[in-house]
């Protein structure tokens, strides 16, 4: 190979390295953009006013759509649960069969009014607002029965810990989704949530 071919290479190479840096970079500041305007920080510091982000859901900031869904799931966990098991046993099996149905039912989402200049951000990108939007709505849905479970009172203190360990991993997946989508390195795969979140329901022991 003569010089010239191989200057011609490097320079094609650095082209490229450039190129995939810069997008990288847009990326990136796009992310941090996005989660500033998403995840605003507290304007105050004092530890006795700022509310751990593990309780701080109002339920009045949770859309209508992710509350309909919702109802939605919990009528169809409860055709698939049986009546006449006892309060507990019944209460954990809905609950099972909820984070189940969350995760999989289909849910149609639409870009509203106030959206539109976030999702021609989203665009210019190549981010699927629309996706992104569903993710948000089905974290929304495990936010709200995540307040079911914890006011339940035919739930035992164990039961409830050991409900919503699976609904922090299932929201803790979708947010990382929602990050992977804002930075660029999403990779969408198809996924089997009834049989993986099966398997994980029946290894819980909920006799302790």
């Amino acid at each position: 190979m003569n010089s010239i071919s191989t200057l011609n290479q490097n320079r094609i190479f650095q082209t490229q390295q450039n190129t995939d840096q810069q997008s990288i970079d847009k990326h990136s500041k796009f992310a941090s953009l996005m989660q500033d305007v998403l995840n605003p920080k507290p304007t105050t510091t004092d530890p006795d006013h700022v509310m751990p982000v593990s309780l701080n859901t109002n339920n009045e900031e949770i859309s209508e759509q992710a509350k309909a869904y919702y109802e939605r799931a919990l009528e169809n966990a409860k055709n698939k649960v049986d009546p006449d098991l006892d309060e507990r046993s019944y209460a954990i099996q809905l609950y099972q069969e909820a984070t189940i149905g969350i995760m999989e039912m289909p849910i149609e989402v639409e870009i509203e009014q106030h959206e539109i200049n976030e999702a021609l951000l989203f665009g210019s990108l190549g981010i699927n607002f629309l996706q992104y939007k569903e993710l948000g709505v089905r974290i929304e849905m495990l936010d709200l029965m995540e307040q079911d479970i914890n006011n339940s009172t035919d739930l035992r203190a164990s039961d409830k810990e050991k409900l919503t360990a699976v609904i922090d991993d299932k929201r803790s997946m979708l947010e990382m989704q929602r990050e992977e989508m804002l930075s660029g390195t999403y990779i969408e795969e198809e996924q089997e949530h009834r049989k993986s979140l099966q398997k994980r329901f029946d290894s819980i022991d909920f006799s302790k």
